[in-house]
């Protein structure tokens, strides 16, 4: 678990260093560097992240191969994403609904219901159900990476 957040702060990082470089400079300090991607050791990350309807299959998301991504992890609650297949959030879900009742997916059925060709995604503090391709990136208010996919 240690090492799951280690490495989602260190992908967090990585981005802000790549959208500010200034925020991470420190003098003589290489720990707080970003990992060169050689450092995964077998593990995989989609680059795009990608999220789709029940027809688009799950794996390693890249430009060429556009999966949707199986290994979502929130870094606002730090909850993995759970997903439901044929189904979709319906009108009535929400923030406080989300908080109570992950990552019980029984107890998730009472907001969702069943839409073929579409697929739902929830942590604890976000929803999105999806029915075509869709870029994580184009979804702000997500907050969302892939947690890396195994070898």
């Amino acid at each position: 678990m240690e090492d799951d957040l280690d490495e989602l702060l260190d992908e967090v990082e990585e981005k802000f260093c790549r959208d500010d470089p200034a925020l991470c400079q420190t003098q003589g300090d290489s720990s707080h560097a970003p990992k060169h991607p050689s450092d995964d050791h077998g593990k995989h990350r989609c680059r795009p992240v990608f999220l789709g309807g029940s027809s688009v299959k799950y794996g390693v998301g890249t430009l060429v191969s556009q999966r949707s991504c199986d290994q979502l992890r929130c870094t606002s609650c730090d909850f993995r994403v759970l997903t439901f297949e044929d189904q979709e959030w319906d009108g009535s879900c929400d923030y406080l609904f989300l908080r109570n009742n992950m990552p019980d997916g029984e107890r998730l059925q009472a907001r969702l219901r069943r839409s073929r060709g579409r697929r739902a995604y929830a942590c604890q503090c976000s929803w999105f159900s999806a029915g075509d391709l869709a870029d994580l990136s184009q979804q702000p208010q997500l907050r969302w990476v892939c947690g890396k996919h195994p070898a």
